[in-house]
């Protein structure tokens, strides 16, 4: 009986060895996903200062600290971001059909968190392909679907 429980026990360690070697082995490259709550806080936020003719400050709709957000028009390739943020971006976003600027939040020169704008609105007069504001110059406003700084 005691043979065969560690016969048992020692082919279940080789078990979960080889998987654990699968799983490590065949891995991808991590990444970050959208921050999707954030994302939809933006859209409402734009909505509704184009309502009510209020300024969008990001550090308001944000909840977090970040000392910049870089904005690039939508398509523009990971490389490009990655160059643009001296950082490797590992952003992942899966589904695009509604979105069009991404928002890459930094804080002190590493990845805080990003998101996409999925409002109808238009960021114009913005630097292109990408814009990076302070977190103080991080203010829209927004009239008839057009969002510009100040």
């Amino acid at each position: 009986m005691g043979k065969a429980l560690i016969a048992v026990g020692t082919f279940l360690s080789l078990c979960m060895l080889v998987f654990g070697s699968v799983v490590y082995f065949t891995r991808k490259e991590d990444t970050y996903a959208v921050d999707s709550a954030l994302a939809e806080r933006i859209a409402r936020a734009v909505v509704s200062a184009d309502q009510t003719g209020d300024p969008v400050d990001l550090r308001t709709v944000t909840d977090f600290d970040f000392d910049e957000v870089t904005i690039f028009k939508p398509g523009t390739p990971r490389a490009a971001v990655s160059a643009q943020l001296g950082f490797p971006f590992k952003g992942e976003l899966r589904y695009t059909a509604e979105s069009s600027e991404l928002l890459v939040f930094t804080n002190n020169r590493r990845f805080v968190r990003f998101a996409d704008y999925r409002g109808r609105g238009a960021f114009v007069g913005l630097q292109r392909p990408f814009a990076t504001l302070t977190a103080n110059d991080a203010v829209f406003r927004v009239d008839g679907g057009l969002i510009r700084r100040g």
